[in-house]
């Protein structure tokens, strides 16, 4: 797969790369992303959809609605068990998952040796070293060590050299964002390897195509030689030599393997997460003081909040909008001096200014249920402000929020009008993604 070959469309559901019967692979980005070239975009969401993992997602809650979780052989699901990420090209395998310390086991180490001294001591007695004592001092003596090799040590010095390639001329990132602190001596191992087997130019994302194709063979043919000369090829070592098989021959995937190869079959949840990171980063009034009333925090970025916090938030949601059987969940309420604000994350390329009502069949809408929802979640806040006091003369409103270009707020009109009134907001997609996409690196 060369990078200039990817043609960047907007996707529906599904975003990520997707392979044509043709050979040819496809980008598909989320809605409002489509100018960017498909290295800025692939860059952008390989760290996105990191960070969202990261984050933990309940699982079990996604599981029915089409969750979004890592499954070993890289391959997605459409059986109904929510399994929707895949990973048929191995990024994610090799530069977020992979197992350091595996990684490291397959480094030449010696054997233990046999505490028994060597029969017929005076055979060997030429290649000892004789202090002043007259003492015999043996370095070594034939017979007694032996090196094994867990997989190669090659294969170790090439991860390393793709891995930081990946990192820095592709993500432009600081390689310890992946590897922490073994940054320092995955870099030696690489260094080592580059100057025993490459040239400083070698790289899969230099500026000229050609260099990188050339550059491409070149660690498919290293590849191919450790392989053959690994004596042993144990768990670890096959882990690592297939994640790089595959990550260095995407492009030639095998007729009929089209469809999606790397990304999420549903963006929503990915969505939300974003949502939520993003209002977090606008949390304070202009008194400094919080606005997040409580939240749906089940998708919300690991590290930003504390237990306390989630605690609070959960048993605020429980005592307002958990009645009848049914624990409701808004994404997010908002409260600012006398003004109250519910908001729901809806992942929609268009917003839609009419409520769609009842299906031919007398079903509703999954479009009609999301505005329903709304609604009931804004009068059920205003309940609670109406039975509280000191929450008198408070209002509420609705917010639908929606990917765009630009940030924008529209109010959504209708006969008879929304109450509480209700605004379609869209949030610029570029930029709440690269906000999101800096807690990689963090």
């Amino acid at each position: 797969m060369l990078i200039r070959d990817v043609s960047v469309v907007r996707g529906e559901q599904g975003v990520g790369l997707f392979l044509h019967h043709d050979g040819g692979y496809e980008l598909r980005v989320p809605h409002g992303l489509e100018a960017l070239p498909a290295h800025t975009a692939l860059a952008l969401l390989f760290k996105t959809f990191v960070v969202f993992r990261r984050s933990q997602p309940a699982l079990a809650r996604l599981d029915a609605q089409d969750g979004v979780v890592q499954r070993r052989d890289g391959r997605s699901s459409a059986d109904g068990s929510g399994v929707s990420f895949c990973d048929a090209l191995a990024l994610d395998a090799l530069f977020d998952q992979v197992d350091l310390r595996a990684l490291l086991s397959l480094l030449d180490r010696p054997a233990r040796l046999n505490q028994e001294l060597p029969r017929r001591f005076e055979r060997h007695i030429h290649h000892a070293l004789f202090d002043d004592q007259g003492a015999a001092h043996f370095e070594r003596v034939p017979g007694t060590r032996r090196t094994i090799r867990h997989g190669q040590t090659d294969i170790a010095g090439l991860y390393c050299v793709l891995a930081l390639d990946f990192y820095r001329n592709f993500l432009a990132v600081n390689p310890s964002c992946g590897w922490g602190t073994f940054a320092a001596e995955g870099q030696a191992l690489a260094n080592d390897f580059r100057h025993r087997y490459l040239t400083p130019q070698d790289s899969l994302y230099q500026a000229d195509a050609d260099a990188n194709e050339r550059s491409r063979e070149q660690f498919r043919h290293l590849l191919s030689l450790i392989d053959r000369a690994s004596p042993i090829r144990n768990a670890e070592y096959r882990d690592v030599y297939d994640a790089l098989y595959r990550y260095l021959h995407a492009g030639l995937a095998p007729p009929g393997h089209d469809g999606q190869v790397w990304g999420v079959r549903d963006f929503w949840a990915v969505w939300e997460s974003i949502c939520l990171h993003h209002a977090m980063a606008q949390d304070t009034d202009a008194e400094n003081l919080p606005t997040m009333w409580t939240c749906d925090h089940e998708h919300l970025p690991r590290g930003r909040s504390r237990h306390r916090l989630e605690k609070q938030w959960t048993q605020r949601r429980d005592s307002v909008f958990a009645r009848n059987e049914i624990s409701r969940r808004p994404d997010l309420v908002r409260k600012h001096d006398r003004s109250w604000t519910v908001a729901d994350f809806k992942y929609y390329a268009t917003p839609h200014t009419r409520r769609p009502k009842w299906e031919k069949d007398a079903t509703l809408s999954k479009l009609e249920r999301d505005f329903l929802n709304l609604e009931v979640y804004g009068l059920m806040l205003r309940a609670h402000l109406l039975s509280v006091p000191a929450y008198a003369g408070h209002n509420v409103s609705l917010e639908m929020w929606l990917p765009g270009m630009t940030n924008a707020v529209e109010p959504m009109t209708g006969t008879p009008a929304w109450d509480p009134p209700l605004s379609i907001r869209r949030v610029a997609m570029r930029a709440a993604l690269e906000s999101y996409s800096e807690l990689y690196g963090r």
